[in-house]
């Protein structure tokens, strides 16, 4: 897979940033879907980075697909988003979290 974005911060406060990464696969083999990606919206409570919210289409539990994983929820959601409507998605979630 051909990395395109990796680890691309954006800082909405010294203590809060959302990382971006995004690959593309560069045959059918490497992955089902023709890109991978992944944002993830971080909190610094002082001593580490806490995960409030992440989107990814990775595998999760052995199924393709965009999916939502919010702070302390052990259950995902699946919801079928591009890269760039889970961009605006998680920053409308991680407002409310």
């Amino acid at each position: 897979m051909k990395q395109l974005i990796a680890d691309l911060n954006e800082l909405y406060a010294e203590n809060v940033r959302l990382v971006k990464n995004l690959w593309k696969r560069e045959n059918e083999k490497e992955y089902p879907e023709p890109l991978k990606w992944a944002v993830q919206m971080l909190y610094f409570n002082g001593t580490e980075w806490i995960q409030i919210c992440r989107i990814d289409n990775y595998l999760h539990e052995g199924v393709t697909g965009s999916h939502i994983h919010i702070y302390n929820k052990k259950e995902v959601r699946r919801e079928t988003l591009s890269f760039q409507e889970a961009d605006k998605l998680i920053k409308k979630i991680s407002t409310v979290i």
